[in-house]
């Protein structure tokens, strides 16, 4: 092939067919600059950026897939597929209202295209806008779209509703292919709420075994995951501790607090409410500590940084800030990622005097809820498609945490989410204490904080938009079933953070 592109470096056909070969091979930096190439030759056609696209996506590299997408409808705007598959993309790069201009655009296009109108209302789901539903269910119908993808619009508005029988029997109508991994997660939703576990339980564990065939090969990237965690831990030692050189700063940076816990602890609900105090901003799952990390390296270099290099990793953190958000003068930075559980010996080299906010929910509430919830696929997420895999990223997580929690002795605080449950107000008061706040009843009001807050980047942008409720608190006693294989990697952690069992 490569040959062929030699002889004949005019025809586009043949570079495709090279590419191809090449990511068959799994070359794919050569695979990429192909595409790449091609790309800038021949700067009418949009295929090398529909196939440099697909490849990043198979590589799970996001933002960039987005970025050649965006250049291919450029040069192909009159396709509605493309618009659609732009869409979608927009949605995973959190771009919810570039991500309607795109379905609507498809819509325009072909009013028929089925898929346009079925995703515009995953998109109205997903930003809190139900009350939109009908307008979009009587568009689909004007435009004939077939009456089982209206029924999947439906039953997200059905759900809104709380309408769970009726979503049933609408989900029973969807064609297999209309989105399948939120079909089975309404429907598991819907059997959830009506008491039937076992159906519930069967409609996840689908739903996870369709995301695992994912080209973007997630139970590799799972198994990368583990094993890096498992580096990090090995490095972690007493001794490695003793040999970092004392760092004091000297700049004019105050150090953020950091506001950490598993997934699906409550994170997205007690950042929210945080957000609700005057003088605090709240950064959510904003990558400036990855951006540190990615110029570190491995955290065994934490040992050797040297007074200016720590001060320059702080400056590399706070340029990233700067580029992400506008910082309040005066307000207290808290920089919201659930799983920098695991980012202590980074967070605590750049940051000695950070204070930490701990996140805690029963263990086996959360592994229910991570393993039930559709996750976007990055490399720690995939994990939870497999129920003793979660368990296992639970495990040691949390005895990373412990090492180097015990061993740098952070500032911390931690905030359970059956407290804010039970006695919101009483679970927050302490917690403004250690933060040096005073108190807002302001705080309190989460959903005018929500729905202020505009897109909610966490699969808790609906439940945070809701008042408070118990429902959740427990919820894993009726699978307790299901989730007997994995109790006993759980039992040391509910009983060390006090829960029963």
């Amino acid at each position: 092939m490569r040959r062929a592109v030699a002889l004949r470096p005019d025809v586009a056909p043949v570079r495709i067919n090279l590419a191809a070969t090449l990511v068959a091979a799994e070359q794919w930096d050569e695979a990429i600059d192909v595409l790449q190439a091609m790309a800038s030759e021949f700067p009418g056609d949009a295929k090398p950026l529909i196939e440099l696209c697909a490849l990043f996506k198979q590589l799970a590299r996001d933002p960039e897939a987005l970025d050649a997408l965006e250049e291919a409808v450029r040069r192909d705007a009159g396709d509605s597929d493309l618009q659609v598959k732009l869409g979608v993309e927009r949605i995973i790069g959190w771009q919810m209202d570039a991500a309607g201009d795109a379905f609507r655009n498809a819509i325009k296009l072909d009013p028929s295209h089925r898929d346009a109108h079925v995703l515009l209302g995953v998109l109205l789901e997903h930003t809190n806008r139900s009350e939109e539903f009908p307008a979009l269910i009587e568009l689909a119908k004007r435009n004939d779209i077939q009456s089982g993808a209206i029924d999947f619009i439906r039953a997200l508005q059905l759900r809104r509703e709380r309408r769970f029988a009726e979503g049933l029997v609408a989900l029973k109508t969807v064609p297999d292919d209309v989105e399948p991994i939120r079909r089975l997660q309404l429907a598991g939703q819907f059997h959830d709420r009506l008491g039937d576990v076992d159906a519930a339980f069967t409609a996840f564990a689908e739903m996870n075994r369709i995301q695992m065939e994912d080209p973007s090969q997630p139970l590799r990237r799972a198994a990368e995951y583990r094993e890096a965690l498992t580096v990090d831990r090995s490095i972690v030692t007493p001794d490695w501790y003793e040999s970092w050189i004392p760092f004091v700063p000297d700049d004019e940076f105050t150090s953020p607090v950091f506001l950490v816990g598993f997934p699906r602890s409550g994170t997205t609900l007690l950042d929210t409410m945080l957000m609700g105090h005057p003088d605090v901003q709240v950064m959510e799952e904003l990558p400036p500590l990855t951006r540190v990390e990615q110029e570190l390296g491995s955290i065994e270099r934490l040992a050797k940084l040297d007074h200016d290099a720590v001060s320059a990793l702080r400056r590399t953190y706070f340029d990233n800030v700067d580029q992400l958000i506008d910082r309040r003068p005066g307000a207290l930075l808290v920089d919201k990622f659930p799983l920098h559980l695991n980012k202590v010996p980074i967070i605590h080299r750049l940051f000695p005097d950070a204070r930490f906010i701990l996140a805690m929910r029963h263990p086996c509430d959360v592994l229910l809820s991570c393993y039930i919830t559709n996750f976007r696929l990055n490399n720690a997420m995939v994990n939870f498609l497999d129920l003793d895999t979660a368990a296992w990223v639970y495990d040691q997580t949390f005895a990373f945490w412990k090492q180097s929690s015990l061993l740098m002795r952070i500032s911390l605080h931690q905030v359970t989410y059956e407290g804010m449950v039970a006695d919101t107000a009483g679970e927050l008061r302490p917690l403004f204490d250690f933060l040096d706040l005073d108190w807002h009843e302001s705080a309190l009001d989460h959903q005018r904080t929500a729905a202020e807050r505009g897109t909610i980047s966490t699969a808790s942008y609906s439940q945070v938009t809701e008042p408070i409720y118990a429902r959740s608190a427990g919820r894993w006693q009726r699978y307790r079933r299901q989730l007997a294989p994995i109790l006993p990697v759980l039992k040391p952690w509910i009983s060390q953070y006090g829960y029963d069992d």
